[in-house]
C-alpha cells in the first residue's frame, strides 16, 4: 500500500497541468475597483494575474474553472463590470501551436512555429555551423543544469566593438519572445551585403540570449503551459522566482512579492537565482556593452527605466528619443501602435528587474525593455500565425536602438 501511495502522489506531482474551461476575464478598473481587484488574490489564491492591477491599463485575469463562478460573484457583488477575453483557456492553449515532427535541421526549420528547448539548442549550434559571423557563447547554467547560451553575430573585428545584448525568454511562458529572437538572429545572418542589416554588423556586434530561462521554458512544454518563473526550490513550499524581480535594483521594493507562491516572487535574497546571476556576470564581462533590451510579451510596450520609481533618469530625454523613434518604426511595418515610456509609468511600479539593473549598476545607457504583441486578445497563447509580423516590426524597432549605438548615441 506504501509504494501505491507514493507512486499516486509521484503522478500526480509530474503530470501536465491542463486548463480546461479556465478563463481570462478583462476588468478596466477605476480607482475604486482596482482596491477590489487587488484584494482578489488573497480571497482566491488560485487565480493568476497576467497583467497586473494598474490604473493605467486594463486588467487581464486568469480564473481556474473551480473558483470561475465564485469570481464572478464577487466581481458582480462589487459591481465590476468584466469582459471574457478567452472562453476556454485550454482550447487557447491547443490552438497556439501546430501538430508537426520534431525539426533537427537547419534546412527545413520553420520560423513560423514554436520550438522546444531540443530544437532550439540544435538550431543554434546549426546556425554557427551554416554562417561564419555567427558564433556561440556560455552565458551560464540554469538550476537545473541546463546550458544557457548566446549567439554572437558581427561581421567587425576587435575586442572593444561596441555591443548590443538582446535578452529573451526571462519569463518562461510568453513563447512569443525567444520566437522573435530567433527571428531576428535569422535576419541578421541572412543580411545581403550592402543592405542596413549588414552595415549594422559592420559596426556593432548583437549578442542574442533566446533562453534565459531554459528550466522554466521547458516546463511550460512539459508540465505547465502558464508557468512564469525558474524552476529553483528556495521555500520548499512553492517552487520558483520571478527573475525579472530577483535582480538588485530596489530588490524587494514595489511591485515584487514576498510570497513564494506568488508569480511575482522576488526570491529568498537578490541574484539568488543563478539565470539572473549568470546573465549579470556574463554581461558585466563583455566590453563597451552600449545598449540592452529585455524582451517579453504581452502588450505593446517599447519602455525604458525606471521600473522601480516613478522618478526619471538622467537619461530621460534620450531614452524618450530612441523610444519613440521605435515605435514610429514598429508602427511603420505593420501598423501595430506600440507605447514608450518609463516601466513603472507605462505598466506599473516592478522592483528587482533587469532593465534598472543594467542601466544603475552595468551603467549602460540605452536599456530597454520591451512587450510583444498582441494587446490581450490572445495573451500567452498567441497564435503560430502572428509569430513573423511580430518579428518584423520587433526588428524594426530594435535597428533604431542599434543604429543609436552606431552612431554613438548610446556611448
Amino acid at each position: 500500500m506504501k509504494f501505491v501511495i507514493i507512486f499516486a502522489v509521484l503522478a500526480v506531482a509530474s503530470a501536465k497541468r491542463l486548463f480546461h474551461k479556465d478563463q481570462v476575464l478583462r476588468i478596466q478598473p477605476n480607482g475604486y475597483e482596482l482596491k477590489v481587484i487587488e484584494n482578489l488574490a488573497e480571497r482566491f489564491p488560485n487565480i493568476d494575474f497576467w497583467s497586473e492591477p494598474s490604473p493605467v491599463r486594463p486588467v487581464d485575469i486568469h480564473i481556474p474553472l473551480d473558483q470561475l463562478s465564485a469570481v464572478k460573484v464577487f466581481l458582480a457583488r462589487n459591481r465590476i463590470d468584466y469582459e471574457i477575453f478567452i472562453e476556454d483557456l485550454q482550447v487557447a492553449i491547443d490552438n497556439q501551436k501546430s501538430d508537426r515532427p520534431a525539426q533537427m535541421s537547419l534546412a527545413t526549420f520553420d520560423y513560423n512555429v514554436y520550438h522546444t528547448m531540443n530544437e532550439i539548442r540544435t538550431w543554434m549550434n546549426d546556425m554557427v555551423s551554416a554562417y561564419s559571423y555567427v558564433s556561440k557563447v556560455n552565458v551560464g547554467q540554469s538550476y537545473q543544469g541546463s546550458s544557457i547560451d548566446a549567439l554572437r553575430i558581427t561581421h567587425a573585428t576587435g575586442f572593444n566593438t561596441p555591443k548590443f545584448v538582446l535578452d529573451c525568454g526571462l519569463h518562461s511562458r510568453e513563447w512569443v519572445s525567444p520566437a522573435t529572437c530567433m527571428y531576428v538572429i535569422k535576419y541578421l545572418a541572412d543580411a545581403k551585403v550592402g543592405s542596413a542589416e549588414y552595415n549594422i554588423l559592420n559596426g556593432i556586434e548583437i549578442i542574442v540570449i533566446p533562453i534565459a530561462n531554459p528550466d522554466g521554458y521547458e516546463y511550460t512544454w512539459s508540465g505547465d503551459r502558464m508557468w512564469r518563473k525558474t524552476r529553483s526550490n528556495p521555500s520548499h513550499v512553492c517552487v520558483g522566482v520571478d527573475p525579472n524581480r530577483n535582480w538588485d535594483a530596489n530588490w524587494s521594493g514595489p511591485g515584487a512579492s514576498a510570497s513564494p507562491c506568488n508569480d511575482a516572487y522576488y526570491g529568498p535574497s537578490p541574484m539568488s537565482e543563478i539565470e539572473v546571476a549568470s546573465q549579470a556576470s556574463f554581461i558585466a564581462g563583455l566590453s563597451n556593452v552600449q545598449a540592452y533590451i529585455d524582451i517579453h510579451a504581452y502588450y505593446q510596450y517599447w519602455m525604458y527605466p525606471y521600473a522601480w520609481t516613478y522618478s526619471k533618469t538622467s537619461d530621460e530625454a534620450l531614452l524618450n528619443k530612441i523610444g519613440t523613434d521605435s515605435v514610429n518604426a514598429i508602427r511603420a511595418v505593420h501598423g501595430q501602435t506600440y507605447t514608450t515610456g518609463s516601466i513603472s509609468e507605462v505598466i506599473y511600479e516592478a522592483s528587482g528587474s533587469s532593465a534598472d539593473y543594467i542601466y544603475d549598476t552595468l551603467k549602460i545607457k540605452c536599456s530597454f525593455a520591451a512587450e510583444l504583441r498582441d494587446t490581450g486578445r490572445y495573451g500567452f497563447t498567441l497564435p503560430e500565425r502572428f509569430i513573423q509580423p511580430t518579428a518584423e516590426e520587433t526588428f524594426a524597432g530594435l535597428k533604431v536602438i542599434a543604429n543609436a549605438v552606431i552612431d554613438g548615441t548610446c556611448n
